[in-house]
């Protein structure tokens, strides 16, 4: 047996045995990826007899078992290569599998709401389930971006603006999905590197305007605390670029810091066609040259296809002497390593017999359900929430009041389905033909034979394609109920009716008077308004769709200002990637809930807020901004910054207020809880920890959970530090009557930075340490004292506070 198939050797010993068997083109292959799809998946791979390291596989089967066979044919065509070296074969999993049965959860923004990284390990657990059953041993997952800018138009791919609050989402998924033994797992892979999520001019992949001490203390953290808590295996690069430098092609990006710093071993794979960009901003002259960088920067394998890392073009650089085959070494050996501790040698076949308890398990839709009910973000309530289950009549008006496809956000099965659909075929073919794959493979890509939609009148924005969603609706409408008929479900003996009221965008104005006369003859309304979350120009926002305005998209402000002059009682549900900024319906309307795009389970689950069966305690992960000129807004700016400024007196806003509409960490309860008996440890080292604890009672008569938030503020630093930095969180549930002791336990290097030398280190001096349900609502205040200064290893250092929740008294006294 040769050493490389020897599941009993070290892994560095089967790397290098293999790498000395192979040919300079059998290495190349293996930094290569190419996509399998269409109706014969295997075609484009007669174009890699050498093997390929990554493809890229998008089902077209129907059902879970149709994808096995996909993937099981895929494997066995590259497995056939001289080596039998097996391929990765990756896809999209950050709001759950993207392919057919695969349970849908809340968007990704939603996810970061619900302040629980235990509910995101467990979902991470049922994608890693779902994922090896058909064989898909990488995920093209988790987005760790923070983003600051709710113009860019991938905010719902993020956990939002702060990095504590990332870096513990993070780690939960990346533990979640890679297991504690990733032959049974799946290689994450954290993406954007490095601060991608603040972009100028909140547009996608332009410049990333970020100073190398934020770009390290903030963007990078939570990769960094994935690496150093969860084992990462894989990161994906930034299409963008920090001073001067893009990305995919800075050594000083993916080397120095990432593998010299932050010490990472795993494998960099490329955004798909990020290495054109060396081209397309004139870095290099052609996509050789653009493939010479990326490969010396640290960028391991170009997806989806090769067009730098061509046999061709590196074959004949090693040739001529412009690159050292060592420099191919390096990133094959990365990629070795990850399909050996994957066990692909062992195992690279789909595990169907996984089936039952990864696709038949109900407990996986009710682990949905709890997902986007604990997403859901109760933002103001002036007591007309929750409601009677006895009301007459409801009026549900809005766009997505009835409408399967919007309950689902972007890089989901129903978005792609939508984008495979309703876009050209043709343009996958050409996007091929212009990789250089030519004529046969560009038509296993499929015909170009597709009607174009219409845009909605005054505006860009496609309307939807009515092919589309049927096929939507067939698939996801059986297993996805609407709004509305959640609402009818959970109220029986109500007339419930429904008016669309305005499309998403435009300036149709025609079913208004349909909606205002529903909402004069109803008891209540139910206005359900946002943005429509995907790939492709029917959406208001998504990946390459961004916005100079945050505000509603089309006319839906308008017949919110028109349902409102009704006077019926009236709640908001706002159903968007980026937060409501709307100081009209803030100010106005009784009630507002933060929905995102909640998944297949969300009908049932905002019915169930509604009428009081659970009682909300999502919080906002970003700041709400009053209107585009407060951006950047967010709860962790420097002192002296924003709404952040003490007794500076120059700094204002001449016709308007600096404060947001609401502030990070808000979210409202039906029930009321109380805050007392903090206690903090008084003193600790550089290298010591700090314990706080605290007890929070409900003080209500409803049962109810509450996001205890611990905020620490540096009193006196060499370095202008955050006002108030987000140290640690838990979510509790406690019942009506009910105390429970919250306990916190934080390193005191979690509170590094790095000072004017750029050297990482923890400062002697007071912290101050507030606890609360936000970070504007902190009655509890506390310090503690660093003792000593001292340099610490960055990449050891604390990300976040730990956490338990420990006794009960109970006491259902006022």
């Amino acid at each position: 047996m040769e050493k490389y198939n020897d599941a009993s050797l070290p892994i560095e010993e089967r790397v290098e045995d293999l790498l000395s068997r192979m040919s300079l083109k059998q290495k190349i292959a293996q930094i290569q990826c190419t996509i399998a799809a269409g109706d014969d998946p295997t075609a484009p791979l007669t174009f890699f007899q050498n093997g390929v390291g990554e493809i890229a596989a998008f089902p077209t089967g129907n059902n879970a078992k149709e994808v096995t066979d996909e993937n099981k044919a895929i494997v066995d065509a590259i497995c056939g290569n001289e080596l039998g070296i097996p391929p990765i074969i990756h896809n999209e999993a950050i709001t759950g599998l993207s392919a057919p049965e695969a349970t849908i959860f809340p968007s990704a923004i939603g996810l970061g709401a619900t302040f629980n990284p235990e509910t995101v390990l467990k979902m991470a657990d049922i994608i890693r389930q779902q994922m090896l059953a058909v064989g898909y041993r990488q995920a093209l997952s988790p987005v760790m971006d923070i983003c600051r800018d709710p113009r860019w138009g991938r905010i719902g791919e993020t956990y939002g603006e702060d990095p504590t609050l990332a870096a513990a989402m993070s780690v939960a998924f990346t533990k979640g999905l890679q297991s504690d033994d990733l032959r049974n797992g799946i290689a994450a892979t954290g993406k954007h590197f490095l601060g991608y999520g603040f972009s100028e001019g909140g547009l996608n992949m332009t410049t990333n305007p970020i100073p190398p001490r934020e770009l390290r203390e903030v963007y990078a953290k939570p990769f960094q605390a994935a690496i150093s808590e969860a084992g990462l295996e894989s990161i994906m690069n930034s299409y963008g670029a920090v001073d001067g430098e893009i990305i995919v092609g800075s050594e000083h990006i993916l080397n120095d810091l990432l593998r010299d710093e932050m010490e990472f071993e795993g494998v960099v794979v490329s955004d798909y066609t990020a290495i054109d960009h060396l081209v397309d901003r004139r870095l290099e002259p052609d996509m050789a040259k653009a493939g010479i960088t990326a490969l010396r920067a640290g960028l391991d394998v170009e997806c989806p296809y090769p067009q730098a890392y061509t046999v061709e073009h590196l074959v004949e650089a090693v040739t001529r002497g412009e690159l050292e085959e060592s420099v191919i070494d390096r990133a094959v050996r990365r990629v070795l390593a990850t399909k050996f501790k994957l066990g692909l040698f062992e195992n690279p076949s789909p595990r169907f017999d996984m089936y039952d308890m990864a696709y038949n398990n109900s407990e996986h839709n009710e682990h949905s359900l709890k997902a986007a009910l604990e997403s859901t973000v109760l933002v103001k309530n002036d007591g007309l929430l929750p409601l009677s289950k006895d009301i007459k009549k409801i009026a549900v008006i809005g766009p997505h009041g009835d409408n399967v496809r919007l309950m689902f956000g972007g890089y989901t099965r129903p978005a792609g389905l939508e984008m495979s659909i309703s876009r050209s075929m043709g343009d996958m073919a050409g996007l091929a033909e212009d990789a250089g794959f030519g004529e046969d493979l560009s038509k296993s890509f499929g015909d170009d034979n597709f009607v174009p939609a219409e845009p909605f009148p005054g505006s860009n924005v496609l309307r939807e394609h009515p092919d589309a969603m049927a096929a939507i609706d067939a698939l996801y409408g059986p297993v996805t109920p609407t709004i509305l008929a959640s609402i009818k479900e959970k109220c029986p003996g109500a007339q419930v009716v429904y008016a669309k009221g305005c499309d998403i965008a435009g300036t149709d104005r025609s079913m208004f008077n349909e909606a205002i006369k529903a909402a004069k003859e109803a008891d209540i309304v139910i206005l359900t308004l946002g943005g429509k979350y995907g790939w492709g120009s029917s959406c208001t926002i998504g990946e390459g769709i961004d916005s100079d305005d945050i505000g509603l998209t089309g006319i839906q402000e308008e017949l919110a200002k028109e349902i409102f002059a009704i006077g019926t009682p009236s709640v908001m549900v706002h159903m968007d990637a980026r937060p409501l900024s709307s100081v009209f319906i803030t100010e106005n309307f009784p009630a507002v809930i933060e929905y995102w795009f909640p998944g297949t389970t969300g009908g049932r689950a905002l019915a169930s807020i509604l009428f009081g069966d659970y009682n909300p305690a999502g919080r906002l992960p970003v700041t709400v901004a009053r209107h585009t000129g407060q951006i950047p807004i967010f709860a962790g700016q420097y002192y002296g910054n924003g709404y952040h400024t003490g007794k500076i007196m120059l700094n204002k806003y001449v016709d308007s207020t600096k404060e947001p509409l609401f502030c990070f960490g808000h979210g409202l309860s039906y029930t009321n809880f109380e805050y007392r008996d903090l206690q903090v440890d008084s003193h600790t080292t550089s290298d010591g920890t700090v314990k706080v604890s605290c007890k929070v009672r409900n003080a209500g008569r409803m049962d109810g959970e509450e996001v205890v938030q611990m905020y620490v503020t540096d009193e006196l630093a060499s370095m202008i530090r955050p006002e108030r930095e987000l140290a640690g969180f838990v979510r509790v549930s406690l019942k009506a009557g009910e105390e429970k002791t919250v306990c916190f336990e934080m390193r005191a290097d979690q509170f590094a930075f790095l000072n004017k030398d750029m050297k990482w280190i923890v400062e002697e001096g007071d912290m101050t340490v507030r606890v609360g349900g936000s970070s504007s609502d902190l009655p509890l205040i506390g310090r503690f004292h660093i003792d000593n200064t001292a340099a610490i290893v960055a990449h050891k250092r604390g990300f976040f506070a730990k956490s338990k929740i420990i006794g009960l008294v109970m006491n259902n006294s006022k």
